[in-house]
């Protein structure tokens, strides 16, 4: 006897993940205002933008190596690679904005 479905299970997994994401997120965009870290993206803006691009569409391309290896591909592989992109990128915008970097890499 199962006390959570199967499918049950997939949808606190997939809705506690999206509440921790969100969480994350907000958590972060208040440290962002009220840190406003900007000093690397103004002293260094190709960079930033470089390592911005690289590190959401970086992050993102695993998605198309994950649907292919499950065989998989199809047009709904692009939308989660979008999306997947946007996540990552604003995470690290936010990352640094909130301070974190500067703290993590000695930048100040």
């Amino acid at each position: 006897m199962t006390i959570i479905s199967k499918d049950n299970a997939n949808a606190l997994t997939k809705w506690g993940l999206i509440v921790l994401v969100l969480l994350c997120g907000l958590y972060l965009l208040v440290l962002s205002i009220l840190f406003q870290d900007l000093k690397y993206p103004r002293d260094h803006p190709y960079l930033f933008t470089l390592e911005t691009l690289l590190f959401a569409f970086g992050c993102g391309s695993i998605i198309f190596l994950m649907a292919h290896g499950r065989g998989d591909l199809n047009i709904n592989t692009v939308i989660e690679f979008i999306v997947v992109s946007l996540k990552f990128g604003i995470f690290h915008i936010l990352l640094q904005f909130s301070g974190f970097y500067s703290y993590v890499f000695g930048y100040n």
